[in-house]
């Protein structure tokens, strides 16, 4: 499929994106080329395959776009452990990715916030992660007593650096979903220090460690969990429309970065 999506191409891209819930890119850009993840990755489990099943706010496409003079790949929108399929069909778009030849890549997605300092529509950069998602007790047991696993990659201190005024850190965790956590959940995750919640990315960022490329993660803040709130996807995808331009402002200022 590689070597098909190249001659599509007739060029070569060089910094790939993914999105998360509700998260748009690039809308006053036409993409030079897009395609269906149905037809880009047809082994896909069969009952996750038609458009019915995306969850809302994941477009299901792969798009080409020419950006400050570079070649961008953005898979508008992901697929998730919780919907069926296996980690090898939730990483593919990273595997794709690699063997495109792309060595960067941002990973971003919608998260719940549990630092009482972040509002609805910050952006938190990725620094740290704590894996929940594993589905055996043991592995849960082992994220739990393990300390957060750091991330040092030249694209994430970059952003650091040089956009701190701009973006919060934090400490992302992740468990498979599709549910929202319990108080007593979210009094854990405060103590393990976690600062924000969601259901992907951390299958995606292992691998782009494993496959050595260069990655960053970006997490909007779709919501803050308080002792009366009660969370929904509405309201996710609310606060990710009002945080999709400050979003795209600070790519647009990475991609001239790199």
């Amino acid at each position: 499929m590689n070597n098909a999506l190249l001659k599509k191409f007739k060029i070569t891209p060089q910094f790939a994106i993914i999105t998360g819930s509700g998260i748009k890119l690039f809308q006053n850009e036409e993409p030079l080329f897009e395609i269906t993840y149905k037809d880009l990755f047809p082994n896909l489990n069969p009952k996750v395959q038609s458009s019915k099943h995306i969850v809302k706010g994941h477009e299901g496409k792969l798009k080409l776009y020419k950006v400050k003079n570079k070649n961008i790949i953005v898979f508008s929108g992901r697929r998730h452990l919780y919907e069926g399929l296996d980690i090898t069909d939730v990483v593919a778009n990273i595997r794709l990715s690699y063997k495109l030849g792309i060595k960067k890549i941002l990973i971003t997605n919608a998260a719940g916030g549990i630092n009482k300092s972040f509002k609805a529509s910050d952006l938190m950069l990725i620094t740290s992660f704590i894996n929940l998602m594993q589905p055996t007790e043991r592995g849960v047991l082992s994220a739990i007593i393990e300390p957060a696993k750091k991330i040092d990659t030249k694209l994430t201190q970059l952003i650091n650096n040089k956009f701190k005024g701009k973006i919060k850190t934090g400490t992302y965790a992740a468990n498979i979903g599709p549910s929202y956590e319990t108080y007593s959940e979210i009094k854990l995750l405060q103590k393990l220090g976690a600062h924000a919640i969601g259901m992907s990315t951390i299958p995606e960022l292992i691998c782009a460690k494993s496959l050595g490329m260069d990655f960053a993660g970006i997490s909007i803040i779709s919501n803050v969990w308080n002792s009366g709130h009660k969370p929904s996807h509405k309201e996710v995808l609310h606060n990710v429309k009002k945080a999709n331009k400050k979003l795209n402002d600070l790519i647009l200022q990475i991609l001239a970065n790199i």
